[in-house]
């Protein structure tokens, strides 16, 4: 049994998506979110940006004793894992990808749709997994542009979130796609009101559980699985910690408190 905590981290509020997930299927795991809210949105960043913030991010979380690290961003992901692993070689990283190769799978009609940030829409890592896994599938691919900081707010039910969604809904509408991808791990806190408005015919998935699925792979195969049977969970943020708190408590329905300040 290794009882260190498991290091999740995000641009923000996003990667709660992925902390909940990890909650759910290993409950006995001890937790720790960095949200890098000072440094928001990461789709605007360049990719040395990325791998230096990222790395000082990873730092922080091993000086916490986290055992495995978690990027629960895809932007971060696309642009910084690889240097993250080869940096710190020793430590198991878990990312977080388009669910491509499940959408090209499971579409009935030959059409996709991934919803993303605009940086992740336009990477050189999403053209490739679009050329290897949906070469011949139709597909949507849409950036959000603005999707990301609703949701960082807490604007989930907003007029103005529903009229971004639309927006970005449409060319989805307009299509025979009959699977959605999340893109981004701040929009599976919209996800009902995705699929309200996409309608019953169109399937709609997030990549929450296969990455909770693997973290757990991970554990298992490293013989690092958590015994706590009260795990504790820290929180951390480069930003406000008042409205860190604020926001993950309604998004998680669950209290978080005395969040913690970090200046990287």
């Amino acid at each position: 049994m290794d009882n260190r905590p498991i290091g999740v981290f995000d641009s923000g509020v996003g990667g709660l998506s992925i902390w909940r997930a990890i909650r759910k299927l290993v409950p006995q795991e001890n937790l720790v979110f960095f949200a890098d809210s000072g440094h928001v949105p990461y789709g605007e960043k360049s990719t040395e940006e990325l791998t230096d913030l990222t790395g000082r991010i990873t730092a922080f979380l091993l000086d916490q004793g986290c055992k495995l690290i978690v990027v629960a961003c895809n932007t971060a992901t696309v642009h910084a894992i690889d240097h993250l692993r080869t940096r710190f070689s020793d430590v198991s990283f878990v990312g977080v990808v388009p669910v491509v190769k499940t959408l090209a799978r499971l579409t009935r009609t030959g059409t996709i749709a991934v919803l993303s940030t605009p940086a992740t829409a336009e990477s050189t890592y999403l053209a490739d997994l679009i050329g290897e896994f949906a070469s011949d599938k139709r597909v949507v691919n849409v950036g959000c542009d603005g999707l990301e900081d609703l949701v960082e707010a807490g604007n989930l039910r907003t007029k103005q979130t529903t009229a971004l969604l639309e927006r970005h809904l449409a060319p989805v509408r307009a299509s025979d796609a009959d699977v959605v991808g999340l893109g981004c791990t701040h929009y599976p806190f919209l996800r009902n009101r995705i699929k309200t408005l996409l309608g019953p015919g169109v399937r709609v998935y997030d990549p929450s559980r296969p990455v909770a699925r693997r973290v757990r792979q991970l554990l298992r195969e490293h013989d690092m699985l958590g015994s706590n049977s009260n795990p504790e969970f820290r929180f951390f943020t480069t930003g406000d910690t008042e409205l860190f708190g604020s926001v993950a408590t309604k998004l998680l329905r669950f209290p978080v408190r005395d969040v913690g300040y970090v200046e990287l």
